[in-house]
């Protein structure tokens, strides 16, 4: 399945038009998404999971996965949410509360179909570039 090209064009401007694997600069239509944490594996379409790379690194690459690939989709997580193009339609919290729970995310498992981003305080439900729930921990109290 190819990505829409508005995501193509925004991994493109977001990644500065070089291969994330090789730094090298690429026109448009020579790059390619990767997916840095591979679908064989588990991985994504999210923004967060996809790379700006050339075909020579993403033939390279192949299905391995990258020893920081869990440091690196944080910090795509966190820029995305920054840029907008991941949404959150939770009435209870404002696009800044959202944003200053995601400034504050340390680390990322797999949970019932969801990528789940946690802080030592709150877990964000991730889902086509969505954020479906945030949870406080320690507490029944959530958002859908």
């Amino acid at each position: 399945m190819k990505p829409k090209k508005s995501i193509k064009s925004y991994i493109y401007e977001r990644d500065k038009r070089k291969c994330r694997l090789c730094s090298k600069y690429l026109k448009y239509q020579q790059a390619s998404l990767d997916h840095y944490l591979p679908r064989s594996k588990g991985g994504t379409g999210d923004v967060f999971n996809l790379i700006l790379c050339c075909k020579k690194c993403n033939n390279i690459k192949k299905s391995s996965i990258p020893e920081d690939f869990e440091e690196l989709m944080i910090t795509l997580f966190k820029i995305g949410v920054r840029d907008r193009i991941i949404k959150a339609s939770l009435p209870r919290f404002s696009t800044k509360d959202i944003n200053s729970i995601t400034e504050s995310v340390d680390r990322l498992e797999a949970i019932n179909n969801y990528v789940v981003f946690q802080s030592k305080t709150h877990r964000l439900y991730v889902k086509n570039n969505s954020i479906k729930k945030i949870i406080y921990i320690g507490s029944n109290n959530s958002s859908e």
